[in-house]
């Protein structure tokens, strides 16, 4: 009589596959549902504060952005609004019409002649370079600062890192020793992949940390018979011979040097939407405290609704 034992075990194993395959499909299921009701919940319009209501942040979220317009920090608001983009409506209207009405004439734009923002914001805390930014922006177009960036560039460290990155020329090595203030950074960004450390940056790009003087000596140790009178010359002819980058270790430790990588979105881009975010959070943060909580009526219908 036949074994039947190894078909029983085979059999067995795709009854088990089977569940295990029923049982994902039916968590992915629940998954998918609370995904759904959670995005509904965040497209429901959600009072604010008096005179504003906002979209894509849950009550929490609404708690933490309330907290940081009464603290007024333009900085951690501007924060706040590039890692959550939350719609604060009455802000958006107001912005889409100061771009319609005004863009084409910033220069002649006086804060008094700008119409009245909502919800008691002053239009003037922002200063004439703020204001322009507003007139000419479209609040519309295209926003590259988003969480996936952000998390590139230290999360909610954000300023700090991408400060430092615009400061500096991309594609060059850099020695930056561990006593240096911008070490920390440097490192951060070398985790993320915005920036290359030690051997990931190619020979010609570390040897230029040399002076043309390293560069001279480091010829006759390796038996160079040409003159260099060009630092590109010398570290192209360099960069050839096998034992350049020993001799470079012996100067510099390798994992000192760091090269920020080009990114894929134009730095200014970048640059002038932070500005732009930063001038949204003052206006937000311009508030008066007493019109910085929910009026009772909203705060009665808010309890009604639950």
């Amino acid at each position: 009589m036949p074994d039947t034992t190894p078909l029983m075990i085979i059999v067995g194993t795709l009854l088990i596959l089977l569940l295990i395959q029923q049982w994902l499909a039916q968590v992915g299921k629940r998954l998918e549902a609370a995904r759904r009701m959670t995005k509904a919940a965040q497209g429901k319009s959600k009072p604010l504060l008096n005179g504003l209501s906002v979209t894509g942040l849950d009550e929490r979220g609404i708690s933490s952005l309330r907290a940081l317009m009464k603290d007024a920090d333009s900085v951690a608001l501007a924060t706040f609004l590039a890692f959550n983009r939350p719609t604060v409506h009455e802000l958006d209207a107001y912005l889409q019409r100061l771009f319609e009405q005004f863009h084409n004439a910033a220069d002649a734009v006086t804060a008094a002649s700008l119409p009245t923002p909502p919800a008691g914001m002053r239009i003037e805390a922002l200063s004439p370079t703020e204001r322009n930014l507003l007139l000419n922006r479209d609040p519309r177009q295209t926003r590259h600062i988003d969480r996936a960036l952000m998390a590139r560039f230290g999360g909610h460290a954000f300023l700090a890192h991408f400060t430092l990155y615009n400061s500096r020329d991309s594609g060059v090595a850099l020695h930056v020793p561990p006593f240096d203030a911008d070490r920390k950074l440097f490192e951060a960004l070398a985790k993320s992949g915005i920036a290359s450390r030690g051997r990931q940056i190619p020979l010609q790009q570390r040897l230029s940390v040399l002076k043309m003087q390293e560069l001279r000596q480091m010829g006759k140790d390796l038996k160079l018979t040409q003159k260099f009178t060009r630092k590109a010359d010398a570290i192209e002819a360099l960069s050839q011979k096998p034992g350049a980058a020993v001799l470079l270790s012996m100067q510099y430790v390798i994992d000192d040097l760091f090269m920020l990588n080009p990114l894929d979105v134009d730095p200014h881009a970048i640059e002038q939407e932070w500005a732009w975010l930063v001038a949204c959070a003052k206006l937000l943060g311009s508030i008066p405290p007493r019109r910085a909580e929910l009026s009772s009526t909203q705060a009665v219908a808010k309890r009604k609704s639950r």
